[in-house]
């Protein structure tokens, strides 16, 4: 392909402002989806350990000690952001749980102890995090919270599909920008040779 001096002087501008901007769109979705997804962790590390305060241990059962907490709104329905809570012994045996549950039941992973991770409920997406439950320095069982993280992940698929036609659109706009400015950079140069 033999391009004129002012196309490739407008290519190559492209070239380099497309790859900087691309890095610059990459951090701005990296950093967003990291700090979006920080953000339900911390509220579910909040509401696993508010929980944890609330169980009463009696020999190979655990309970919730305070039925009325679990009563509340955030509890009882399934919303755009539900709190699920649920109780396990240590051989992985389903204790007590929120009724917003009803029929269901989280995942229980020992691999997973600790941290965070995304799973699903009905069909629905979640993030859990399951915190253990001691009594005199023993685990008894595990506390695992869940919550909703479908309008984290619609936020994080919104600003993907917005990065990715705002950068088409800005790379077309920037070809037509660079011609013409390549365009009236060289035309001294043009007038000289026409000379």
């Amino acid at each position: 392909m033999n391009l004129n001096f002012q196309n490739r002087i407008a290519i190559y501008y492209m070239i380099a402002t497309a790859v900087i901007m691309a890095l610059a769109f990459a951090v701005i979705y990296f950093v967003v989806s990291e700090t979006v997804v920080r953000n339900l962790d911390a509220d579910l590390s909040f509401e696993a350990t508010k929980h944890t305060g609330e169980i009463t241990i009696i020999g190979d059962s655990i309970v919730f000690s305070n039925k009325a907490e679990l009563e509340e709104r955030e509890h009882m329905e399934v919303q755009v952001n539900p709190v699920f809570i649920q109780l396990i012994n240590r051989k992985g045996r389903v204790m007590d749980k929120s009724p917003n549950l009803k029929e269901d039941i989280l995942e229980f992973s020992e691999s997973k102890f600790g941290g965070h991770f995304d799973s699903q409920i009905s069909n629905r997406a979640i993030r859990q995090v399951q915190l253990p439950i001691e009594e005199d320095g023993k685990i008894v069982g595990y506390i695992i919270a869940a919550m909703s993280s479908e309008s984290a992940r619609s936020t994080i698929l919104m600003l993907r599909n917005v990065l990715l036609v705002s950068y088409l659109f800005v790379l077309l706009g920037l070809y037509f920008i660079s011609r013409f400015l390549a365009g009236r950079s060289i035309s001294p140069v043009q007038e000289v040779t026409n000379t």
